[in-house]
């Protein structure tokens, strides 16, 4: 089966049935030959012709999930069963198409009738032709259509929005906004090997246009996606993809001369080579749970020509790793909700449930209790976040700190973000960052 709109239906349909997360399908789709699962997923299968549109119709009707899934419903007369949930995921790109790409509507309608052909579901074709066509004729007639719900409007689950609304009134639409659309593709030049304004002038001679971050002094902007293989000297290290929001985090932490660092939840790496770059001559420690995402830290470590020690071992279970050598910086990027993070994972907003944020809260206290100790009297530990919910990020800290005497929180002196509580939230803003929380802590020597 080659048939692209089949093989994103199939995709969804993990997501939308069996609560998959969709980066299993691009990670295989970046590299088919990385993956050890032995249920090997379609995406392998779409040709690279087909792979940019593959991406647009999984990326785009997950974004715009709740929208479309509300507009839907009333088209049927029945839901489907589980077994068929290819087939709803074919009937929701078939509608992001039809609302949100180019493709003529006779085209967009066709293929999807050919492609439920393709997952083997003739019986489907036809009710698939059905439903598009009603849709398009109650969108010729808005009058008729029934309202969608606030939430459903801007395509977040309810629990989502009421917590956006609540937690970041001032800033909800901006937050949505993001949370809909694609992510700026941003880059972090290796400074080792160029300063920023050289790669740039690479990148202009290249036909790359870009533009400088504010917040990240090895941060770039493009303001038009391309492949990695277009990038100067990619392969040799100089500059990586990066989140300009992530990219703080090597700053903050300041790193300085030969001391002994542990990246802690270190996978897949951005950081650790962001560290090792800024501070060549220390020590690393990286720790990942994950053997496979572990390896990927090792393949960058590769392509940078850096060296750092890997451990796979939760990090928590200090007793099965740490030699008792103590650390001058921890960097503690702490499993998390994501939620800052939509655009680049939009499968969030279908994943997350609100109790997630209460279990996420005791993870990362536990990491903070368990990791403390092995910071050294006077080292500074960085706690960091992809979230913008107060629960995993000011009320962790904050708590923390209350409980901890021998632990006190360093100002974050920036133009970039808003105080929250001990630590510095920067916001996701469309078409430029993503959402992190920092905060900075160090460590006095207990009596």
């Amino acid at each position: 089966m080659k048939d692209v709109r089949a093989l994103a239906a199939k995709a969804l349909a993990r997501v939308i049935s069996q609560g998959e997360s969709f980066s299993a399908d691009i990670d295989a789709l970046s590299n088919s030959q990385s993956t050890n699962d032995a249920k090997a997923h379609e995406s392998t299968d779409v040709e690279n012709k087909d792979r940019a549109f593959y991406r647009e119709l999984c990326f785009g009707t997950l974004r715009h999930f709740h929208r479309l899934d509300a507009q839907l419903k009333p088209l049927l007369k029945k839901p489907f069963s589980q077994k068929d949930a290819d087939i709803y995921a074919l009937l929701l790109t078939g509608l992001y198409q039809l609302l949100y790409l180019r493709t003529p509507d006779h085209a967009a309608i066709s293929a999807s009738v050919d492609a439920a052909k393709k997952l083997k579901k003739p019986w489907a074709s036809g009710l698939v032709n059905a439903v598009l066509r009603n849709f398009l004729r109650q969108q010729a007639e808005p009058s008729n259509a029934k309202p969608l719900s606030p939430a459903a409007d801007v395509s977040h689950p309810n629990w989502l929005f009421k917590k956006i609304k609540k937690d970041w009134p001032e800033h909800s639409q901006a937050l949505f906004d993001y949370n809909n659309s694609a992510p700026a593709m941003s880059l972090r030049v290796n400074l080792a090997k160029n300063s920023r304004d050289d790669y740039q002038q690479q990148l202009t001679a290249a036909g790359i246009e870009t533009e400088l971050d504010p917040n990240s002094p090895s941060g770039l902007r493009l303001i038009q996606a391309v492949a990695v293989s277009e990038l100067p000297d990619f392969e040799q290290g100089a500059v990586s993809v990066q989140d300009p929001g992530a990219q703080l985090a090597a700053l903050l932490l300041d790193v300085q001369g030969p001391m002994q660092v542990l990246d802690a939840c270190a996978a897949p790496g951005g950081k650790t080579i962001h560290t090792l770059e800024s501070a060549a001559d220390c020590e690393l420690t990286a720790i990942d749970s994950s053997s496979e995402r572990l390896l990927r830290v090792k393949e960058n470590l590769a392509r940078y020509q850096l060296s750092a020690r890997c451990i796979t071992a939760d990090a928590a279970a200090t007793d099965t790793w740490w030699d008792e050598q103590p650390f001058d910086r921890i960097l503690l990027d702490a499993p998390c909700s994501g939620t800052g993070i939509i655009s680049h994972h939009p499968d969030i907003k279908f994943l997350r449930r609100s109790g997630d944020l209460a279990q996420f809260a005791e993870q990362q206290t536990t990491l903070l209790n368990k990791l403390w100790p092995l910071l050294k009297d006077g080292g500074q530990l960085l706690y960091c976040t992809c979230s913008i919910m107060p629960e995993e990020n000011a009320a962790v800290i904050d708590a923390f700190l209350t409980q901890t005497p021998s632990a006190k929180a360093l100002p974050i002196d920036a133009q970039w973000g808003v105080i929250s509580g001990s630590g510095r939230q920067l916001l996701p803003n469309k078409g430029k960052n993503g959402g992190f929380f920092y905060a900075r802590l160090s460590k006095s020597a207990t009596l």
